[in-house]
């Protein structure tokens, strides 16, 4: 329970809900079906355009192969993402479901479904730029493919937060990057850039150090990025030469996946108990004394793994609506002991009012806005 509670501390609170593992056992299957002949609504005339394209645009070595003379009746089977009738594209939340499970799929799977779609998006260009109006198969065709990768965009983004310069590179030392397990929605880890290295942090910046369990989270995140990295590659090189303006938000999804996932990748092998930033133990404050016992007994009627309680506040803390008390707050921390020493939480313990200048008894409150940390 510490674990999630400390989690859910540090990161955003979007859930995202994932089907079981069980229902994705056709996965891998996705991009193979890419291979699969489709019917499609032809039209007759044939696109005799000739395209200039000796001299592409090149990017990391690779050349940009030239848009093809092409007919409608002659194009190859359109992918999966493409097809206007795939359950898989008509269901936006089984697509998404897909981009998130995607570690699963191989990389030849995933190489061959970018090298089929945007051949595909080449033929398509070509007879539109032939054929213009009559062209209305092609030019759905391509409007699914762009909305392929603004659904990979909108996941990335539900993924990973961070801060960045507007160019898309990394600022410096302050850029952090919070990344999110496909497992449990809203688990995640910061990563922060730190002396020149990447970090697991907390939300404020302090080291810390994942558990087993935690790390493979994290290294299945920078492994779907990875793949969302080799599904974008090119990718606005490819509209812009086929004539499509490219929105900014869209053309950094390959460089932010890449990125991230090398920020994810370091941080992943530098993780180490070393890392773990530990602060003083917190002062206890003068209500400490009077209010430790029984707010220790509320705090291991809450979580068992508690050891100890730290209350931090000098006085209540009375919260009124109007010129009537609803009830009063203290502060302080749990504390856990795990393998790698003690880490305190924030919380909050609460008496109500129940009338006439009186107070129930203490219960457990909310969780304070700090976040977790290990102490000396």
């Amino acid at each position: 329970m510490k674990n999630t509670m400390k989690w859910m501390i540090l990161l955003a609170t979007l859930v995202v809900t994932m089907p079981a593992r069980a229902q994705f056992s056709g996965l891998k299957g996705l991009a193979k079906g890419a291979k699969q002949k489709v019917t499609q609504t032809t039209n007759t005339r044939t696109n005799t355009q000739t395209v200039e394209g000796a001299n592409r645009r090149t990017t990391e070595g690779v050349a940009e192969t030239p848009m093809t003379t092409q007919s409608q009746t002659q194009r190859s089977a359109a992918p999966w993402p493409m097809v206007s009738d795939s359950p898989r594209y008509k269901d936006n939340m089984g697509l998404r479901d897909f981009l998130m499970n995607i570690a699963d799929v191989s990389d030849e799977e995933i190489s061959t479904l970018h090298d089929q779609m945007f051949a595909r998006f080449r033929e398509n260009a070509s007879i539109i730029k032939a054929n213009g109006a009559d062209s209305y198969d092609a030019q759905q065709e391509n409007g699914r493919f762009i909305g392929f990768f603004w659904n990979m965009n909108q996941v990335l983004n539900m993924c990973v937060s961070n801060s960045m310069t507007s160019n898309g590179t990394l600022t410096p030392d302050e850029a952090y990057y919070m990344v999110q397990s496909r497992q449990g929605g809203g688990i995640g880890y910061y990563v922060m850039q730190k002396d020149g290295a990447f970090r697991f942090t907390t939300y404020k910046g302090d080291g810390v150090f994942l558990n087993a369990e935690e790390l493979a989270q994290a290294k299945d995140s920078y492994i779907r990025m990875r793949k969302w990295q080799t599904l974008s590659y090119q990718l606005h090189i490819v509209m812009q030469e086929c004539g499509y303006e490219v929105d900014p938000a869209l053309r950094v999804v390959y460089n932010r996946s890449g990125m991230y996932a090398n920020a994810v990748e370091k941080a992943c092998e530098a993780n180490n108990p070393e890392n773990i930033e530990r602060k003083p133990r917190p002062a206890a404050g003068s209500m400490h004394a009077s209010l430790k016992a029984q707010a220790l007994a509320v705090a291991k009627a809450d979580d068992a793994d508690v050891v100890d309680i730290i209350i931090t506040s000098n006085q209540w803390d009375v919260k009124m609506k109007g010129l009537v008390p609803v009830n009063r707050n203290v502060y302080g921390y749990y504390i856990y002991k795990d393998e790698q020493g003690l880490q305190c939480y924030s919380r909050m313990w609460t008496e109500d009012y129940i009338g006439n200048g009186k107070y129930g008894n203490l219960r457990k409150g909310g969780v304070g806005v700090g976040s977790s940390f290990y102490i000396k």
